[in-house]
């Protein structure tokens, strides 16, 4: 039975754009191995624990939307705009700063990356967005104004979850 998904917040994260693509090619590969008997899922590493672990508090075991911004893009544009989309499932302690899941929901580009990462996040349906999403546009949860039009976000932050779908 699926989960339902949380109505009143979201995630705001920036991700590499190379390891949202690698991403992308981690879920085929899940999709064509017979063996892996879970759902497609990627595992990204972070250090915001505190970020996940009161997401995860506020969602009451519902499923949370991400909105990704893809970090190191090949063309940044100057109102930074988030261009994909995820759904979040949980977070997971790393081990010894690696992730302690199949490698196979790792998206290769990571390979090289330090094991420096306190916890992974765990997502599914990750898709590019048809239409981008303006980050000024959106809200950081319990605040009183939008985010600046030409906000970076350094790491995820929780926020009111916009009217898109």
């Amino acid at each position: 039975m699926e989960k339902t998904k949380a109505k009143t917040f979201a995630i705001l994260a920036p991700v590499p754009e190379h390891h949202l693509i690698s991403g992308l090619d981690a879920i085929a590969h899940q999709l064509d191995n017979d063996s892996i008997e879970t759902q497609p899922m990627v595992a990204l590493g972070s250090s915001d624990f505190e970020v996940f672990g009161k997401a995860d508090e506020l969602r009451k075991q519902r499923l949370v939307n991400v909105y990704i911004y893809a970090s190191h893009a090949d063309n940044p544009t100057l109102n930074p705009q988030v261009t994909w989309k995820a759904t979040y499932l949980k977070q997971v302690h790393s081990r010894r700063g690696r992730y302690p899941g199949k490698a196979i929901h790792r998206p290769e580009t990571t390979a090289t990356d330090k094991p420096t990462w306190a916890i992974f996040w765990l997502i599914k349906d990750l898709e590019k967005l048809k239409t981008p999403l303006p980050i000024g546009n959106l809200r950081g949860l319990g605040k009183k104004s939008d985010f600046p039009p030409r906000f970076l976000p350094e790491g995820p932050v929780l926020i009111e979850h916009p009217n898109v779908t």
